[in-house]
This record gives C-alpha cells, structure tokens and sequence, in this order.
C-alpha cells in the first residue's frame, strides 16, 4: 500500500500515542477496547476467544515478540510515522472532534459487520487457509471477547447481502462460489444461510431462482425481505426479485416478471414510510411498490450515477435520503444530495459538500441522530485513504471533521453504531492493519453525563403507550429506536433513526408512543436511546411489531 502526502501533516505526539495504545494491548492478545477512552482493561474470561489459535493471527509469536514483529514491519512503520494523503486531523478536544482506540485485533478482515440483540458484533469474512466455510465472529465490545463462529461447512457467504429478520436472525443471501481460500472468480451462488445468535449456529435457507453477487436485501413493513441485484456471474445482472418470509410455506418465491430490473451490484435501496423500496444511487431514482411488483421512475440525481462506491443513508424523520461520495463523471466527489420525499414534486438538492471526496466510506446513523462518515479513499479500491471522519447534523447541514484514525478504511471494511453509543471501524482487505478495528467515541460522549434507562418493555407493538423509566426524566430532550447496522461495501441494508414522541410524567420516568407500523419501524430488534442535552444513554434492547 502507498501514502503519499506532506510529513509535516502528521502530528508526532499522536503518533507516540498510537504506538503507545498499540504496545499497551500486545500484553493480552485480546484486551477489550470497550471501556471508553483507554486505560488498562481486564483481559476477557477464559476461554472466551474461542478456537483462535487456527487464524491468521496479525500479531506472530508471543506477546513480547508480537511487539517486535508489529513495529519492525515497514508498511506499519510508514502508516504510523511517514506521510498520509490526507492529513491526521490535530482535533482539538474528545469533546469536538471525538475519541479513537488504537487498532486492536479482530482476527479477520471484517468485510460483513452486523450488530445483533445479544450486543456482539457478527462479523465475516472469506474462508482463510485455516476453515473450511467463511471465516466468521463474534466480538464483544464490552468484554473485547472474540468467539470463533466461522462455517464449518464449503459456504462462502462472502460478498452477501445480510439483514436481521425480526426474530433475530440474520439472513444472508447469496455470495461467492466456493473456492476455499483462493476466491478467484467473482462468481454467484443461490444459496441463502441464517445465523441464530442465541446458539451461535448456522443453518441452511431456502435456494433463490437465481445465483447472486453482491446483492442487496430489502425488509418490508411486514417483515418479509426481498433480493434485489446483484450478479449471476461476471457481467451479467441478476434481474429478478426474490421474495423470502420466513412463515411462509415456501419460504422464497420469485416475483412476477413486472418486477425484472438490472440494478447492477449493491444497490443502495431504503423503505420509505409509504412502503415503497427507493432505489437510489443511479442516475434516476427508481421506486418499486411491493403490492403490485411494479416500478415508476423518479427523479434524476444531479451528479448522475454515483456508482456501487458511494454511501447512502436514510436520515431521521425518515422522509429524506442522502447520497454522498462515490465516483461521478468527473472522478471521486466529496458532493451530498438529499431527496425529500414529503415535498412535491421530488427532486434531488444538494447539501453541503464533505470535505474530502470518498469512494467505499461508510455512513453511520448516531446515537444523536448525526451521521458519521468514516473511511473510504480517494480512487480505485485502496489509493489515498481518507483518515480524517466527518459528522454531518441534518439540522444545519454542516459538516465536522473529526479526529483521526490511525489505520486506513477503504475497500471492504465496515462502520456500525455500538449500543453504547460509540462506532467500531474495522475491515479493508489489504495493508497489515486489515485485520484490525478501532473504536471512535464521539464528542457527545465527552459531553457530560450521560442519562440512564432503568426499565423500558422488553417487547412493543405498533402505536403503543409505553413507560420509560429513568432518574433523568426532566432533562430528557429526545428518545429513539435505532435499528442496529448491517453492513458491507458501504451499504448498510438496515440501519435506521426512528424517533420517539413522549412526554415526561413528572414522577420517575417518560410516557412514550411506539412507531405507527412496520414501514416506519420495520419488525425487529432496536436499540432504545434517550438523550438529555445531546448525550444519549447506553442503548435497551426492544423487540418492536
């Protein structure tokens, strides 16, 4: 990997505290991120990594020769003291610009990440040299805890497209053909898998009509998901839409042919409030309505095409999408549009430009309701990584620069929302930090103290009373569900910013009123936030429908 850029950019005493940061976890192979800031943290019980030994492991040897393999190697020596295309940002406090974790092990490359009820992060990969099916995890951000879930079985649900259906299980279709560890042809395959947290097992799904590479997954109001684009083999377009509900008897079936469309590799495709699926990063915005498997054409982006390296969000108040980044005629664009769809007629406008232009970032709803662009580069897969995050606030539409990563985060790495609030940055298959991930706490987390949720229903149905119970209820400014990421390629299939209307009873908590239905909050597991002054509790797990 290259870095170019000016020596004069890159701030000596952050660099010493990487080392340090680094230095300080070789002691305990696994030593947890988790607990804020930093300091010496407990290593996880025993047992809890799992059957880790097998894996390609960054850090050889033992713990007092890892630190010698670590430093000595040239491409870390130029990530962590030479030139960056894009200079570290000299933040000026956690309390503007945020907080990183140095770069700690995953054991993999974290191409796939997505959050699950029990609070562990699954994340997969590729089968390696050392398993049989993909290589797959389970880390724990309050423990730092790796457990080894990798297929035991030829299933490489690399390059997938993945969801969390609303019992909790994550489905994933499609993927690569198997090849062991070589993966040389980027080649489809039918087949759709389930991961059930609770026994940390994987089982076989139905088979889809088509084979698929890079496809999107889509959940409806109602629970049910379909399988959008995607690749059969080597250019040629998966055109069809696959229907999967897990009730039904079968579980998948084809959609009549009015729903056919070329949508080329990982669309980037959101549910809207009315139930319309948005297909948006094309030139034109398409809309698919799964009542009639029809589509109708919207309006044009004003950048054309921003291709299968941008990123896309819905933002809060769920009437307006934002595309960002990606590669347009003129090369990568650091440019935004927002479509509000509660205004007619529909047209793409501009917000305010990024400061950096980015291919292959990632977008992260936060607990606050900003949005964190973290990662990417500035062409191709992994030329001039872009270290420096930004926050954008839908309310000003202004862009921040955050504080710095130390390691780069550009093809197939992965950014979700934690429960507690902070972001796990991981992932970008190449350079010898790629099997690593990095915490960033953002400034809100520096910004006082945070309130607390006592109780809350564990369960909640569509436009329901509910009773939040919290010591903080006269300072609380705003409740939310947040549905939890799912991720891969800068496409998040699933996050999302649901807020919720209440009201305080003036005793000992809130009165709050769930979503009105399924198109506002789809089925499923949430993580429930109240803020007081900007700074939001650590997240209670609410099934919602």
């Amino acid at each position: 990997m290259r870095f170019a850029g000016n020596r004069a950019h890159n701030d000596p005493g952050r660099i010493q505290r990487i080392r340090q940061g680094l230095a300080s976890r070789l002691g305990t192979a696994f030593r947890s991120p988790a607990a804020a800031s930093a300091g010496d943290l407990p290593p996880p019980a025993g047992g809890a990594t799992g059957q880790i030994d097998r894996r390609k492991f960054l850090l050889a040897g033992t713990a007092g020769s890892a630190g010698a393999v670590l430093f000595s190697s040239p491409s870390l020596a130029a990530l962590l003291t030479g030139p960056s295309v894009k200079a570290r940002t000299a933040a000026a406090t956690p309390a503007t610009a945020g907080q990183w974790t140095a770069p700690f092990d995953l054991t993999l490359v974290s191409i796939h990440a997505v959050v699950l009820r029990t609070g562990s992060v699954l994340l997969f990969s590729q089968p390696s040299n050392g398993s049989v099916g993909s290589d797959a995890v389970l880390w724990n951000p309050v423990s730092g805890a790796i457990t080894n879930v990798a297929l035991s079985y030829q299933r490489d649900i690399f390059c997938s497209g993945m969801t969390v259906i609303p019992g909790g299980r994550v489905f994933i279709a499609g993927g690569h053909i198997y090849q062991g560890a070589a993966n040389g042809i980027h080649q489809g395959v039918s087949n759709t898998t389930l991961f059930a947290p609770g026994s940390n097992s994987w089982t076989e799904g139905p088979v889809m009509d088509v084979a698929r590479w890079y496809p999107t997954v889509a959940q409806l109001g109602d629970g049910t998901v379909r399988v959008l684009g995607g690749t059969t083999s080597p250019g040629t377009d998966a055109v069809t839409i696959d229907a999967y509900d897990p009730s039904a008897h079968p579980p998948l079936t084809v959609l009549p042919s009015t729903a056919n469309k070329s949508m080329a590799t990982y669309p980037r495709v959101k549910l809207t409030t009315t139930g319309l699926l948005a297909f948006t990063n094309a030139g034109t915005t398409c809309f698919f309505n799964p009542a009639t498997s029809a589509w109708t054409n919207g309006p044009k982006l004003n950048s054309g095409t921003r291709n299968v390296n941008d990123t896309s969000v819905l933002l809060p108040g769920l009437t307006k999408i934002m595309e960002i980044g990606g590669t347009i005629s003129t090369g990568t664009t650091a440019t935004a549009e927002i479509l509000d769809l509660s205004v007619s007629p529909l047209a793409w406008k501009p917000t305010a430009s990024m400061n950096f232009g980015r291919v292959w970032a990632n977008t992260v709803l936060l607990a606050d309701g900003t949005v964190l662009v973290v990662g990417g580069g500035a062409s191709g897969n992994y030329t001039g990584p872009v270290l420096t995050p930004e926050l954008y606030d839908p309310v000003a539409a202004t862009w921040t620069q955050m504080a710095a990563q130390a390691a780069p985060r550009m093809y197939h790495s992965t950014a979700v929302l934690l429960p507690d609030g902070r972001v796990l940055s991981a992932g970008q298959s190449s350079g010898s930090l790629e099997q690593t991930g990095e915490v960033f706490s953002p400034p809100y987390l520096f910004a006082g103290a945070r309130p607390t949720i006592t109780s809350a229903p564990a369960s909640l149905g569509y436009n329901q009373q509910f009773t939040i119970t919290t010591p903080n209820f006269a300072s609380i400014g705003r409740v939310a569900l947040v549905r939890p990421g799912s991720v891969t390629h800068s496409n998040n299939f699933d996050q999302r910013y649901v807020d919720i209307m209440y009201t305080s009873n003036g005793s000992t908590g809130l009165t709050a009123t769930s979503p009105p239905d399924g198109n506002h909050a789809p089925p499923g597991w949430y993580m429930l936030f109240v803020l007081s002054s900007g700074v939001p509790s650590v997240a209670r797990w609410v099934q919602v429908g």
